[in-house]
């Protein structure tokens, strides 16, 4: 039997090994309930029931989604569709609120958004023991497809020049210092995913005249902190649950 084993783990090679690993605690963590919080641009926090459901909060909204139904609260403390809070008007409108909204109403949950993030990597090395906020854990780290890291990290500037945060540069150094790791920790004792950090970064170039060209770092980067696993607690008004089809 040992024997086989190590004929499978050949076969496969660690790096599979590794990632059957990874979708097992990501299944493992979906199985009850657990809080999170996303740190980026959009920083949001929550809690994900089996079910399942999705509760998420940004600054004064909330949302609530139970499969294809959502429902966003808003600062005016009522519960409605994000299409009604899109197509809403108001007299001093918040700058934000679209962008939040289109947020709350896409977001998934965590563990959702790691099985998605696995499928973009291609290698990394044996894991080591970490401890994250008193939790003992196996931390991996995964480097990203090469093409699948450059796609990402241009789409995310392309919405940045859009949005106008970011001058559209003159040149984009992809092929001598684009960077790009996902670093995941998982409970040694519960199996269970503790954090996960995307990090994707490239340096662009300004020219400028009569001078060496201005070099910034362009940088776009996630984490999910996961805790009170099993122990998350839904607070949604009776009505809410009610149009959710959640059953008390």
């Amino acid at each position: 039997m040992k024997t086989l084993s190590c004929f499978l783990l050949v076969a496969l090679g660690p790096q599979d090994v590794h990632l059957d690993a990874l979708r097992a605690a990501a299944a493992r963590t979906a199985e009850s309930s657990y809080a999170f919080e996303v740190k980026g641009r959009f920083e949001r926090s929550g809690e994900y029931f089996p079910g399942p459901l999705l509760a998420s909060r940004m600054k004064v909204y909330q949302s609530a989604r139970s499969g294809e139904k959502i429902l966003v609260k808003g600062p005016e403390g009522l519960w409605k569709t994000p299409e009604e809070r899109l197509g809403e008007k108001v007299e001093r409108p918040d700058p934000d609120a679209a962008d939040i909204v289109r947020v709350l109403q896409g977001a998934e949950a965590p563990h959702r958004i790691l099985e998605s993030l696995l499928g973009d990597v291609e290698k990394g090395r044996e894991p080591e023991d970490r401890e994250v906020d008193g939790v003992q854990c196996r931390r991996y780290v995964l480097a990203y497809k090469t093409a699948a890291a450059k796609e990402s990290l241009s789409a995310q500037m392309d919405k940045a020049i859009q949005a106008g945060y970011l001058r559209r540069p003159d040149e984009v150094r992809w092929s001598s210092s684009m960077k790009a790791s996902l670093r995941i920790y998982v409970s040694r004792k519960d199996g269970v995913l503790v954090r996960v950090i995307d990090e994707r970064s490239v340096k662009i170039a300004y020219k400028v005249p009569c001078s060496q060209p201005e070099i910034k770092s362009y940088k776009n980067e996630m984490e999910f902190a996961f805790s009170k696993w099993g122990k998350a607690e839904l607070a949604l008004p009776p009505e809410v649950k009610e149009r959710l089809g959640l059953r008390e």
